[in-house]
């Protein structure tokens, strides 16, 4: 039977709380009520640097303004606050990035180069490997 969400599992996407590269903290709760887009990425990845400013560009910018919206990158990598900030700097990417995250990538049972897009009930509606992606597949339709 073909689900009408196109959600991919029917239970929560697990919650998760770490620290930012800005010091602060980011708590998946808070972003109840919101699509999520979650880039897991390698600080050092060679493709997941090559990906990000495409992603700053087609899923960042277009929808920076939607209140009901939001990318969040976690470093699956555990890599210090320079590998991290080193990332940022040359992908250009201007949303959070999380720090230490491989916890949580086991948890979503994914790896780095990986998008992850949670509908506003916290639902994981779509699982991409970026190796794959191509322009027109970067943000699924019923977003």
């Amino acid at each position: 039977m073909e689900d009408p969400n196109n959600t991919i599992s029917e239970n929560k996407a697990p919650l998760f709380s770490l620290a930012s590269l800005d010091n602060g903290t980011v708590n998946l709760a808070d972003y109840e009520n919101k699509v999520v887009v979650l880039y897991f990425f390698g600080s050092s990845c060679p493709n997941c640097i090559a990906a990000g400013p495409d992603i700053e560009k087609k899923l960042q910018t277009p929808f920076a303004a939607n209140d009901d919206y939001a990318i969040i990158g976690l470093d699956q990598w555990n890599g210090n606050n320079a590998a991290v900030s080193s990332f940022k700097s040359r992908t250009g990417i201007t949303f959070p990035l999380l720090l230490n995250a491989s916890g949580v990538a086991s948890e979503y049972e994914t790896t780095y180069d990986r998008l992850i897009v949670l509908n506003k009930e916290g639902k994981i509606l779509l699982q991409k490997l970026l190796q794959r992606y191509s322009k027109k597949h970067v943000c699924c339709g019923r977003i």
